[in-house]
């Protein structure tokens, strides 16, 4: 099963892809030179993972909470964290903090997913084909994407 997607526009975005095997997440944020690679796993201890490399990268830890994904991204003193509700339409949350964060807004559309983060003059959209993989771990790609778009432009 494998996703594509992009985040931003044609000029300025990153392109999304991965794998899903149903264990293990390996994609890629940007492209072949310039993109950080991704590896998420699912099991007992929730959904784990890295984007980017030791030296330059941050780890993921999420929870399903009943119709939740509770996210943290990077460390506890240097992270961001994301809370998205999904529903049969697709998902809406918060990534960051109530008042240094962004709405996230997505729909789902058969095998299609389109959203943005942020508001209508300050925000970014995104789509992603999911070709089999489950919409949470889509959603998941999606928010790092977001946390690498805003590490690079800071």
């Amino acid at each position: 099963m494998s996703l594509e997607g992009r985040l931003g526009g044609v000029t300025a975005g990153l392109d999304l892809r991965g794998e899903w095997d149903g264990q293990t997440f390996q994609g890629r944020i940007g492209g072949y030179t310039d993109g950080l690679d991704v590896t998420v796993t699912a099991g007992g201890a929730g959904i784990v993972g890295r984007v980017g490399g030791y030296t330059q990268g941050f780890d993921l830890n999420a929870q399903v909470q009943g119709q939740e994904l509770v996210v943290r991204l990077g460390t506890l003193t240097a992270g961001d964290d994301v809370r998205l509700t999904f529903t049969p339409e697709g998902a809406e949350g918060r990534y960051g903090s109530f008042t240094a964060g962004q709405d996230v807004r997505l729909r789902h559309y058969e095998r299609e997913v389109r959203g943005r983060i942020g508001g209508i003059s300050q925000g970014v959209d995104f789509w992603l084909d999911l070709g089999g993989v489950p919409l949470p771990l889509g959603a998941l790609l999606v928010v790092c994407a977001y946390r690498v778009w805003t590490l690079r432009w800071e």
